[in-house]
C-alpha cells in the first residue's frame, strides 16, 4: 500500500509540475504553500533556486543555494548548482572550481553526482586554457558515465539510424549529392581517443573532417569526412522516444551544417544550436 503524499508533498509536487509546464505563476502560489508549511525545508529552498532560475534571477538562485546548502550539508547538489551560477553567470571560474573541488574532496557522491561534477569542473578548467586539466576530468566522465547503471535504451540502434537517415532526407537533393561520402556513424559516446583530443565526453554530435568551403579538388591531403552521433548522450537529454527523436533530427542538421562550413552562431540563429 503506498504511503499517502502530506498536504507539504502535494505543493512540493505541484510546484515542481507547474515549472515543468513553465508556469510560473502557478509554481510561485505552491511553493508560498510549502513554505508556510515547512519554512526551513531543503525542498523548500530547491524550489525557490528552481523558481528564481526560470525566472533568470541568478542572485536569487543563489541565495537559494545558500540556504539549501546549510538545511541540507550532505546533498551535493546545491554547491553544483552555485558553482554553475558562479562560471556561467557570474564569470568566476576560481569560485566555481573551489565549490565543485571541495564537493569531490568530500566524497559520498553517487556515480552519475560525480560525473556530473567532473564535467562541470572539465568546463571551467577549460575556459581556463587548463587543457591538460579539463581531460583529466572529461576522462573521468567517461569512465564514470560508462560505469552507471545504463538506464534502458530509448530505442533500438537500427530506429536510431532510420531516424538520422530521415533527417538528411529533408535536406534538399543538391545538398544530399554533396554528403553522399559523408557517412553517420553511431556510438555510445565520444571515445577516449577522442577527449584527448579535446572533444566533450557528453557531446551529442560531432562533425569530423574539411568543412566543405575548405576543401580543394587539386592538392588537398587526404582526409574523411564523418558525422558522429553520440546515442547516450543524447537520451540522457531527452525524455521518450518522441523528443529523442526530434534531438537526433537538431544533431544532425547541426553537423551537416557544420559540413558545409555555417559557425555555431550562425546555427543558433537557425534554430540548430
Amino acid at each position: 500500500m503506498s504511503k499517502q503524499q502530506s498536504p507539504f508533498e502535494r505543493d512540493v509536487d505541484e510546484a515542481w509540475a507547474c515549472l515543468d509546464e513553465d508556469d510560473l505563476v502557478g509554481a510561485a502560489a505552491a511553493l508560498h504553500s510549502a513554505r508556510a508549511a515547512e519554512p526551513d525545508a531543503p525542498e523548500v529552498f530547491e524550489l525557490e533556486a528552481g523558481l528564481a532560475l526560470a525566472r533568470e534571477e541568478s542572485e536569487s538562485a543563489l541565495e537559494a543555494y545558500v540556504r539549501w546548502a546549510e538545511a541540507d550539508p550532505d546533498d551535493p547538489r546545491p554547491q553544483i548548482g552555485a558553482a554553475e551560477l558562479y562560471f556561467y553567470e557570474f564569470g568566476d571560474p576560481e569560485g566555481a572550481a573551489r565549490l565543485v573541488r571541495d564537493v569531490l574532496a568530500r566524497g559520498g557522491l553517487e556515480v552519475e553526482e560525480e560525473a556530473d561534477a567532473h564535467h562541470l569542473l572539465g568546463a571551467i578548467l577549460e575556459a581556463k586554457g587548463d587543457r591538460s586539466g579539463m581531460m583529466r576530468e572529461w576522462l573521468a566522465v567517461l569512465r564514470l558515465d560508462a560505469a552507471a547503471a545504463a538506464p534502458k535504451t530509448v530505442m533500438p540502434g537500427e530506429q536510431f539510424e532510420r531516424v538520422a537517415e530521415q533527417a538528411l532526407d529533408e535536406l534538399p537533393a543538391e545538398v544530399l549529392e554533396w554528403l553522399t561520402n559523408v557517412p553517420v556513424l553511431v556510438a555510445d559516446r565520444p571515445s577516449e581517443e577522442m577527449v584527448l583530443d579535446g572533444v566533450d565526453p557528453r557531446l551529442l554530435g560531432m562533425f569530423s573532417g574539411v568543412p566543405m568551403p575548405e576543401q580543394s579538388t587539386t592538392n588537398g591531403p587526404p582526409h574523411v569526412d564523418v558525422i558522429h552521433l553520440f546515442q547516450r548522450n543524447l537520451e540522457r537529454e531527452t525524455t521518450g522516444e518522441e523528443q529523442l527523436a526530434e534531438q537526433i533530427r537538431i544533431t544532425v542538421l547541426h553537423e551537416t551544417a557544420h559540413f558545409f562550413g555555417y559557425e555555431d552562431d550562425r546555427l543558433e540563429e537557425l534554430g540548430l544550436g
